[in-house]
């Protein structure tokens, strides 16, 4: 079979890479359409995958991937991309050729994106059982299957032994969002990143910045970092928080990658995401189902993952008189010997997902015949 996959950045390539390395098993002839520059490829050890012998096209923006897969559309028995549900891949997958057109849910993309006017055939497989149900409510659109993860699946075999992990601690840049939506949620970051080196100096801990390309605050001007970590690289991140004792993030799509990785995280100011987006009504409403399944509640058991709420960003006093207090709710939650990642795993991201790859790449392979 020729299968083509179209994706965008280079972060985005975990989100295929088991449907690529099941591809290559059955010898599939294997293309990718990207904006990843080949530079960032190499072969993945930890996955078994090298990337080196597919046809690549790299290409320098979405609206050139889109042109030329609708160009080879007809080269290829089917395809499978990313993000069902954004307007720029529209016109792929609303084409007539839509039915052997597949897509994989890629973080909470297709919560974020949900739309109900969606018009083409194309099947979409959710990560789990439970966004599957939340996106069938939010975009009432049908075709959409669960056979399992395969993101999920591949980023498990990413994950470390938790004695062997390293004396890192890993902080995620905040969403350029919480900055523009929120007065003070800067200089509260600020304040919150001289204690975490703090934390760290006294621990013996070294502090790692996870930042993307797009973001411009670098966060060099409050603290000094061990080391910093960019969307650059195919699955750098993914081994960065494998390899971290904790990773603090503010409301992350991470976090479905740090659950496999089976690595302990902090939501930082995680009680300013229920309210973010309020203006965008529709936006609002997919993303109240994020946050009450994942930035509220039980999910916040201390031995799993825990919350720092950032209460009111104008009272730096009342945020400094807690912040030992939280900091001794971190050392214990990286400290706690009572995790059950595979019960965490099936409360919060429920699903079969161990051969996920095969079982999705036999239903493409039924549907092209």
């Amino acid at each position: 079979m020729n299968i083509a996959f179209f994706i965008d950045k280079s972060q985005t390539v975990q989100s295929i890479l088991g449907l690529i390395r099941e591809a290559k098993k059955r010898e599939y002839i294997c293309s990718v359409y990207s904006t990843c520059s080949t530079k960032s490829l190499s072969n993945i050890p930890e996955a078994d995958i090298n990337l080196n012998n597919i046809l690549w096209y790299p290409m320098s923006n979405r609206h050139e991937i889109k042109d030329l897969v609708l160009k080879n559309i007809n080269d290829h028995d089917a395809l499978v991309g990313i993000n069902l549900f954004n307007n720029i891949w529209q016109d792929i997958y609303e084409s007539d050729m839509s039915r052997k057109i597949h897509s994989v849910e890629y973080c909470w993309n297709e919560i974020y994106n949900g739309r109900k006017d969606y018009t083409g055939s194309s099947t979409l497989f959710a990560n789990s059982e439970w966004s599957k149900k939340t996106i069938e409510t939010i975009t009432e659109y049908d075709n959409i299957k669960f056979l399992g993860s395969q993101w999920f699946e591949i980023i498990s075999e990413f994950k470390r032994d938790p004695e062997l992990k390293s004396r890192i601690i890993t902080f995620m840049a905040p969403h350029n969002s919480f900055i523009n939506n929120y007065d003070g949620f800067l200089n509260r970051v600020k304040i919150f990143l001289v204690k975490l080196r703090e934390f760290c100096n006294k621990n013996s801990y070294k502090l790692i910045l996870k930042t993307r390309e797009k973001y411009s605050k670098t966060y060099h001007d409050i603290v000094s970092f061990d080391g910093v970590v960019t969307d650059s690289n195919i699955v750098s991140h993914l081994m960065l928080y494998a390899e971290s004792r904790c990773v603090f993030n503010f409301s992350s799509s991470a976090i479905n990658e740090l659950a496999f990785l089976e690595t302990p995280y902090v939501c930082l100011f995680s009680d300013y995401h229920a309210n973010l987006h309020k203006n965008r009504e529709d936006l609002f409403r997919s993303m109240s189902f994020i946050n009450n399944q994942y930035y509220s509640g039980k999910i916040f058991d201390g031995i799993h993952c825990d919350m720092i709420p950032a209460n009111d960003l104008l009272d730096n006093d009342r945020f400094l008189r807690d912040i030992d207090c939280n900091f001794e709710k971190v050392q214990s939650l990286i400290c706690s010997k009572e995790r059950n990642w595979g019960k965490f795993q099936k409360a919060y991201f429920p699903g079969d997902h161990k051969g996920a790859s095969q079982r999705i790449l036999n239903f493409i392979d039924s549907n092209a015949k």
